[in-house]
């Protein structure tokens, strides 16, 4: 592929129609993803949040700050595979945690980037990411080094690691790879529970938290425990803040960030005491679908806010046409980069889909956003259709046996049930030691 240029893309993702994408733009040198694991779009300085994030509001400020982005699927595993295959989680199967993928019959971000010649590695926070399920795919380097066990029931499973061994990481292999294209992924794994944040990022105790329409989640005692619980996890997000700050330090000294462009966004949002719901999985509203979307690239015009529909899979058509390679045919993701360059004022989708898995006892639901309308419920039997601008909260929903448009079209008209976990003895500790086999 021709070169034009000197310029680098870094893409910092915490972030699904077909794969539309008009001609290749020309190409930035490298690219770097890096998502936040369980991140509300709404706790976020540059969207009103009460957590002090100084990084991401600076890449806020030097980019496009995108309003009403959403992930696919409120689960960490699902919602990753949506991002790197620009698939919807109907279409690539994978609606759970450990939950291998054949990587080889779906389009892969990593794979298309190391074809076309890019250095390629990936540092990763969680065990659910771990090369076993697939994730592996197309990156020469993969780092995951698990440094913090997870207590649960008197076990200890060493299954996650905190942001400084994958920002240590990350800056090390880009100091030794500054001369050659390269993607390289980095995930933070740290807001999601336990919130314990490390010394020097605990909030005031006696920070004030909103508790308004919040009610108390199962095994939270009182809404005094419930606001500690909303610090704790204010603390994890301002560390993360930290170290991608960090990140983009690290660029400038090796100087790349003038030649880097920057996209941040989420796997999904937590719970915190909304709909009665401390973590993240068992439903779709909007504290778990919304995502932060910030992006900053040399081409694109920095300081705007857009508002309209992206998600995740739209991130995979995006990064291929920023880096000047051809976007493959049949994916359910959108190229946003006229929209984010100004060329067109408005998302090229009208609407956001997604799909969670089922859970004991509980059916497997899907929604569409299209503001300011959301449906949420079961296919092909019908849901409840929520008005956002009136009811934000999502508590007085209108009882409708028709499934909207856009969703019925995509996975005509029937549910899926995905790809079966396979877990041995090691994958099902992982994952009750995150509480996700009792969910």
């Amino acid at each position: 592929m021709q070169r034009l240029g000197p310029g680098a893309l870094l893409v910092v993702s915490i972030l699904a129609a077909c794969g539309r994408s008009g001609a290749p733009q020309p190409s930035l040198e490298s690219l770097l993803l890096v998502t936040v694991d369980t991140l509300r779009a709404d706790h976020v300085g540059a969207y009103g949040g009460p957590v002090p994030t100084p990084a991401m509001d600076e890449l806020a400020r030097e980019g496009v700050l995108v309003e009403g982005a959403c992930t696919p699927t409120p689960s960490t595993g699902p919602a990753h595979v949506s991002l790197l295959t620009g698939l919807y989680p109907w279409k690539h199967g994978v609606l759970a945690n450990a939950v291998p993928f054949d990587a080889a019959d779906l389009p892969n971000l990593a794979a298309l980037a190391d074809d076309a010649g890019l250095a390629t590695a990936a540092f990763v926070s969680s065990y659910v990411l771990h090369r076993r399920w697939g994730f592996a795919r197309g990156f020469d380097t993969f780092h995951f080094a698990p440094t913090h066990p997870f207590l649960r029931e008197g076990r200890l499973v060493p299954f996650w690691s905190r942001a400084e061994r994958a920002t240590d990481a990350a800056l090390s292999w880009l100091e030794s790879h500054r001369s050659e294209r390269f993607f390289v992924w980095v995930h933070y794994f740290d807001p999601h529970d336990p919130y314990q944040p490390p010394r020097g990022y605990a909030r005031p105790r006696d920070e004030p938290v909103d508790l308004e329409g919040k009610s108390l989640p199962p095994g939270i005692r009182s809404r005094a425990q419930l606001a500690n619980l909303n610090r704790r996890y204010r603390g994890e997000i301002a560390y993360t803040d930290a170290h991608v700050g960090r990140l983009l330090e690290g660029l400038r000294r090796l100087g790349l960030y003038e030649r880097t462009a920057v996209i941040l966004t989420s796997d999904h949002g937590e719970g915190m005491g909304d709909h009665g719901l401390l973590g993240h999985g068992q439903n779709l509203f909007d504290e778990l679908v919304l995502v932060p979307l910030l992006i900053r690239a040399p081409n694109i015009e920095g300081g705007r806010r857009l508002v309209g529909p992206a998600q995740l899979e739209d991130l995979m058509p995006t990064a291929l046409s920023l880096l000047g390679l051809a976007v493959p045919d049949g994916l359910d993701g959108y190229d946003l980069l006229p929209w984010l360059r100004g060329d067109t004022d408005r998302s090229p989708r009208d609407a956001v889909l997604g799909q969670r898995a089922p859970f004991p006892d509980k059916p497997g639901l899907y929604f569409e956003r299209a503001w300011p309308r959301k449906w949420i419920g079961e296919l092909p039997k019908g849901g409840e259709t929520f008005r956002l601008d009136d009811d934000p909260r999502e508590v007085r929903g209108t009882r409708s046996t028709q499934v909207p448009a856009a969703l019925r079209e995509a996975t005509g008209g029937e549910a899926s049930t995905g790809r079966p976990q396979v877990l041995d003895e090691e994958s099902r500790r992982a994952l009750e030691a995150l509480g996700y086999l009792e969910e």
